[in-house]
């Protein structure tokens, strides 16, 4: 160990030797050299530099609407030579002044601006009926098919059906047919009653030209209404004959129908035909009241048409609701017996 420490101290030697001889050599030099600063003669002025504390910022009143504009910036391109000049003040008396809006509505109330009155247009007036006009004015439909249950005397059972159509084309013409069919037992005593009406829908209501009667193959009367001569033709099984035709002659189908174009209570008389015979009938209104039926609670004016020795009746209950259309007839003969229809079923398109 000590011979290691010993070689250590001999090679340190040479390099300590070599340090001391730097440094002795390095405070010769510095001590012999000197250092001075450039003259920089009369002619040059020396470059002044004042602080100069900056305005204070322009304060903005709300009341205030106009201040001055920012001031121009300096040009950039002046030398380091220039003294720089101090700011003073803010000119705020220049015309060109701009306006700030303000941000308190309260302060200061934006301004009233005047609506732009609305043009008036001249607006045609309407043609359209209005809901009142409406409501009073009713269209018959132009196709009505009406089914009936039907029952004898006072019996509360079916012995039948029948069907009701009655149609308007497009010239104005109408036709009424009328079909009876008796089914169980009371077909093997009664046949099936057709019944045909035909003619024109004027301003007065319904024209009739022809009717048909047919019951079966025992009995066809027909009727045509000659009204270019006021003549009715009429005929049966035993021969024909003619009457005067008088204005406002219906047959027993049209007759019927006659009240959903003109008010049951307008007249009290009317000239009826069955094909047979033409009869002067009285009808008299009896009352309104509520026929319950397959169809629901329908409001019904009650009609009775009478002949003038009372021999045959016929009453009829039009339905207020269906512009008077009949939904319940009942036929009493001379014998006495009674036929009556309800109506079950009531449509207004040929489709279904």
């Amino acid at each position: 160990m000590l011979d290691t420490l010993k070689s250590h101290a001999k090679a340190h030697k040479t390099f300590i030797a070599a340090v001391m001889i730097s440094l002795l050599l390095h405070a010769t030099f510095l001590s012999e050299l000197s250092f001075t600063l450039p003259d920089m003669g009369d002619d040059h002025q020396p470059l002044n530099v004042q602080l100069v504390q900056a305005p204070s910022p322009a304060v903005v009143s709300k009341t205030v609407k106009e201040t001055a504009p920012k001031p121009k910036l300096a040009n950039t391109e002046t030398t380091s030579t220039e003294s720089a000049k101090p700011v003073d003040s803010i000119d705020t008396s220049r015309e060109d002044e701009i306006d700030f809006p303000s941000t308190d509505d309260s302060d200061t109330p934006m301004p009233q601006v005047e609506p732009e009155p609305v043009k008036q247009y001249d607006v045609p007036a309407s043609t359209e009926p209005s809901i009142s006009e409406q409501a009073s004015v009713v269209t018959t439909p132009q196709y009505i098919e009406t089914e009936f249950d039907l029952f004898q005397g006072e019996s509360k059972s079916i012995v039948g059906n029948a069907r009701i159509t009655f149609n308007i084309d497009k010239s104005g013409s109408y036709l009424i047919k009328s079909t009876i069919e008796a089914q169980g037992i009371t077909a093997l005593f009664f046949q099936n009653l057709v019944q045909e009406s035909q003619g024109v829908v004027t301003e007065n209501g319904l024209k009739p030209s022809y009717y048909s009667y047919r019951y079966g193959n025992k009995k066809s009367q027909t009727a045509n209404f000659h009204w270019d001569d006021d003549t009715l033709a009429m005929r049966t099984e035993k021969g024909e004959k003619t009457e005067k035709l008088e204005i406002g002659t219906q047959d027993l189908l049209s007759f019927m129908y006659q009240f959903m174009f003109t008010s049951p209570l307008e007249s009290n008389a009317i000239n009826i035909t069955n094909g047979k015979t033409l009869r002067n009938y009285n009808y008299r209104f009896v009352g309104e009241g509520i026929i319950y039926s397959k169809l629901g609670a329908l409001n019904a004016i009650h009609l009775i048409k009478t002949s003038a020795n009372n021999e045959e009746k016929t009453e009829l209950w039009l339905a207020t609701d269906y512009k008077n259309l009949p939904i319940k007839i009942r036929k009493t003969e001379k014998n006495g017996s009674v036929i009556e229809q309800v109506a079950t079923k009531v449509k207004t398109d040929k489709s279904h």
